[in-house]
């Protein structure tokens, strides 16, 4: 599959400086002109009063307690840099994230001593923190596998993955939901948790991707797309508003991509469970 680069999403969090987006070498159907077309026509006919985005409240036995803060101190703005995103346990040892948070700066796989996952991080506080035993990025797909040294599940109850035939059968305006680390008007933090209501809105063209109206921002790259049942169907990856200055007529109509964790991606996310 060629690859091209486009801006993808991810947060730099450093003391005294603004957040940034970074470039990252990943293939992206959702942005290619047919599929661009075909979102910002489904997008437009729902309001964007209809999704929500607001701080997350705390609550000790929700199953999006299994999202965390992913650390990476090896990242696109280079060694000794604190970059972010957003993961979520899915088994006993295995955290789900989008590649380009765990990238170093030059797109490569960082080594796992850089990272770090702070469970149900918010603000200083987390239930724990792990260190990761090792990485793996599924080819052709902006997802990462984190293995981490410590048993997850004796903190937290993981999230469990859609089945392929739920997420094939999502409909245009279905709701899914999310829990995630975003931009949210404050350059200097990106410790809290935001939930988000988003809407489903097509499959692109060589179905590895949702396209999804959601009010998606920078840092939120990696959280799970999970529908009333907390399964999940996907990873939310890239956008065109991560800083909702509304810049594009993509943007104004909070147009987004997520991966699908359908066919070969699934098959090779499936492989590195525990």
């Amino acid at each position: 599959m060629l690859k091209k680069n486009i801006i993808a999403l991810l947060a730099l969090s450093m003391l005294g400086s603004t957040a940034h987006a970074m470039e990252a070498d990943y293939y992206y159907d959702g942005m290619k002109s047919a599929n661009k077309k075909l979102g910002y026509s489904y997008a437009s006919k729902i309001s964007n009063n209809k999704l929500i985005f607001k701080p997350y409240v705390k609550n000790e036995i929700s199953p999006f307690n299994a999202v965390g803060y992913v650390k990476n101190m090896n990242g696109w703005a280079g060694k000794g840099v604190e970059v972010m995103g957003t993961g979520f346990v899915v088994d006993d040892y295995t955290i789900l994230t989008n590649a380009h948070v765990i990238d170093d700066e030059f797109g490569k796989k960082t080594g796992a001593k850089y990272l770090r996952f702070d469970l149900a991080r918010e603000g200083k506080l987390y239930k724990h923190r792990f260190q990761i035993k090792d990485v793996i990025k599924i080819p052709y797909a902006d997802i990462a596998v984190l293995h981490t040294k410590a048993k997850l599940t004796n903190y937290v109850k993981p999230l469990k993955l859609a089945s392929e035939a739920q997420i094939y059968s999502l409909k245009y305006g279905q709701p899914l939901y999310s829990v995630g680390y975003p931009y949210h008007g404050d350059d200097y933090d990106y410790s809290r948790r935001y939930y988000n209501m988003a809407m489903f809105l097509r499959r692109t063209n060589n179905d590895t991707e949702l396209t999804m109206k959601d009010k998606f921002r920078a840092g939120a790259s990696g959280s799970p797309l999970v529908d009333s049942k907390y399964r999940v169907y996907g990873l939310r990856t890239y956008g065109y508003n991560l800083y909702n200055e509304k810049l594009t007529k993509y943007a104004r109509v909070e147009l987004t991509g997520a991966e699908s964790l359908t066919g070969y991606t699934r098959q090779q996310v499936v492989k590195y469970l525990y």
